[in-house]
């Protein structure tokens, strides 16, 4: 655990909401993204409800456990698949737009915007854990033994899912693209 993990902690378990404020700022960015991959438009619903719940918690966090930000995100994915079990999710975004790969032609926007379209699609079918795990690995950088800490899982079933979530997306943008032909 880093230094400013612990000072956060340890000021946000007083009461401190600058403190708090801090774990809020450096932990946002993943708990949003693993949001957004596994609810699509609740995401800013769930990331506010993760950082309550982690507040609320907080004085139960165990820094012999799994690290922060592990817990942090375990805490999200959670709320997530409670969201989900409620209602099916339809992601909206998967990646970053073509706008922000520099794709500049008209013709390639709408290439880079289909091709984008089919991810979502392929990555919606893809069963929530090889979704989580994908998105963690891919768009967070986050770890494998960190994967494992949220998911509950060995570092090697991390890599499995990962693995098959990736075949399910080249299987699935090759069927599509054999089916326009």
């Amino acid at each position: 655990m880093t230094e400013l993990d612990r000072g956060a902690i340890a000021g946000a378990r007083r009461g401190d909401a600058v403190a708090f404020r801090r774990l809020v700022e450096v932990y946002h960015r993943r708990v949003h993204a693993l949001c957004a991959a596994l609810a699509g438009a609740d995401a800013e619903d769930l990331v506010q409800e993760t950082f309550v719940r982690v507040h609320q918690a907080l004085p139960r966090f165990d820094p012999e456990g799994p690290p922060l930000g592990a817990w942090i995100l375990t805490i999200a994915r959670r709320l997530c698949t409670d969201r989900a079990r409620g209602a099916r999710v339809r992601l909206e975004v998967v990646g970053p737009p073509p706008e922000a790969v520099g794709v500049e032609d008209p013709a390639r926007t709408l290439e880079a915007r289909d091709l984008q379209a089919r991810l979502c699609r392929a990555f919606e079918a893809l069963p929530a854990e090889q979704r989580t795990a994908l998105a963690l690995f891919e768009w967070e950088d986050v770890p494998y033994h960190e994967i494992a800490a949220i998911e509950g899982v060995p570092v090697g079933t991390v890599r499995s899912r990962i693995a098959r979530a990736r075949d399910a997306l080249r299987a699935a943008l090759a069927m599509e693209e054999a089916r326009d032909r």
